[in-house]
């Protein structure tokens, strides 16, 4: 009946009751999201552990898909004389955060696509609550931190402790391609991504082919960290143990040709250096009128003829045919990778419209510049969106500042130091637990250098 008189006093049309039942029940929907969180922690209050004492009631503003949520929950105090809030350690909610995660969570997928403004735009223009463009950039920022974390912790137990991830899916057969792209940093200069895809083949869709099976990881980072937390995300889609052979595609960088030194020995690789970059690097020796000459060099390298390519660019590059400098250059980088032209096997060089799409299609955008941590977790959040794996989930724990987990311990430390073990404060920046030790029972010449009285007590 509400929504009856509301349709009668609007004016003819669906649009604005539309909207504003949407907006009616949202608020409903807050209201009793609010309710529904005190009655939560009066029963939590209600049953408090040994030790925890209620100190007082707060209010509390959270940001939500439904609007603003106000409730009040209760504060207590521990054993030690710490803070601790029984409702938001059960629900887990992080410290200091306004934003419920849910909303938390849509800001993250919504910022990865679109400006951090716009990201706050679309939440509240869908019935949540107003967050600020900030906002969206610490959301981000936190869950690029988590999945840095899990990516070093899954590369440390794959390649330190030798366990695999549990795999999704198994292949006999894997392709793998690399590169790398660059982005723009706030203070000048360029920040690489380094990615990669890995995929179970290709297949026919329509009048294109598909990768089968993909998963993606970019990150900013030393090459080493780059394939051990790459390979780690590898093996959370295919098993390593049923992977018998692996094609990695590259672009002749050493960084990226290093690749199949993190696969298991017993895994047949082959490498295939990409042809778009071939074609680049030729082309680029020739001016246009060079059409017939530029076309015998690629005519060697189809035929798997790389030191006749390589030789007949020098001959160029010494008659005028091609720039000189370029084509010394590109004979070098031909021989470099002659194992690598020319190899059997599937069909790759995809990674440049992958890297066009995935990275540079949000991170090039201008005006847009950024940190080199902001850039790193930008593609770590897009490649794990862009892979269908999930995101890790915030923890309470984890969202507790440094300077707070200092005093947290300092009082658990205070609350167990009474007695005769008691904490020393040193000079420096950290303290030790005290020593007890008598000379009393040591030979004279012991006491006599020590320079104590055989009833004093050392105390170091």
């Amino acid at each position: 009946s509400a929504f009856l008189n509301l349709l009668h006093s609007c004016t003819p049309g669906l649009e604005s009751f539309e909207s504003q039942a949407i907006r009616i029940g949202n608020d409903c929907i807050a209201r009793a999201y609010g309710a529904a969180l005190e009655l939560y922690d009066a029963e939590l209050a209600a049953s408090l552990p040994a030790g925890v004492r209620i100190r007082e009631k707060r209010r509390r503003l959270l940001s939500t898909l439904c609007g603003d949520v106000s409730f009040t929950r209760h504060v207590c105090t521990d054993a030690y004389g710490n803070p601790l809030i029984p409702l938001d350690e059960e629900l887990g909610l992080p410290h200091n955060s306004r934003v419920s995660p849910a909303a938390s969570s849509f800001l993250v997928m919504a910022g990865a696509e679109v400006s951090y403004a716009k990201a706050a735009g679309l939440m509240e223009l869908a019935g949540g609550s107003r967050v600020s463009a900030r906002t969206v950039m610490r959301a981000l920022r936190r869950a690029g931190d988590a999945c840095e974390e899990e990516d070093s912790a899954l590369a440390a137990e794959l390649f330190e402790h030798g366990s695999l991830p549990k795999a999704e899916s198994a292949a006999e057969g894997v392709c793998i391609e690399s590169d790398g792209t660059y982005v723009s940093l706030q203070t000048g200069g360029k920040a690489e991504i380094k990615a990669l895809v890995a995929y179970a083949g290709k297949r026919e869709k329509g009048r294109k082919r598909e990768r089968v099976n993909p998963v993606r990881f970019g990150c900013v980072a030393r090459p080493s960290a780059f394939w051990s937390q790459g390979m780690a995300a590898v093996a959370t889609r295919f098993d390593l143990t049923k992977m018998c052979s692996c094609d990695f595609g590259f672009d002749g960088e050493a960084a990226y040709k290093a690749g199949s030194s993190w696969l298991p020995a017993r895994v047949r690789t082959r490498g295939h250096l990409d042809p778009f970059h071939v074609n680049r690097a030729v082309s680029a020796c020739f001016e246009e009128t060079g059409a017939r000459e530029k076309y015998q060099v690629m005519e060697c390298l189809c035929a798997g003829a790389v030191e006749d390519a390589a030789e007949l660019l020098e001959e160029y590059g010494r008659t005028g045919a091609a720039r000189a400098k370029a084509a010394e250059g590109v004979a070098r980088y031909l021989r470099n990778n002659a194992e690598f032209i020319g190899v059997a096997g599937p069909s790759l060089g995809t990674m440049e419209a992958e890297q066009e799409h995935l990275y540079k299609s949000r991170m090039a955008s201008v005006p847009c510049a950024w940190s080199v941590e902001g850039a790193s977790d930008m593609a770590r959040i897009r490649s794990r969106k862009y892979s269908r794996r999930a995101f890790p989930k915030p923890t309470r724990e984890a969202s507790l500042g440094k300077g707070r987990r200092r005093e947290r311990q300092k009082r658990i430390e205070k609350s167990m130091c009474q007695g005769p073990i008691y904490r020393v404060e040193s000079v420096g920046s950290g303290w030790e637990y005290p020593y007890r030790a008598s000379v009393a029972d040591m030979a004279a010449e012991i006491r006599y250098q020590a320079g104590l009285d055989s009833g004093m007590v050392l105390e170091v």
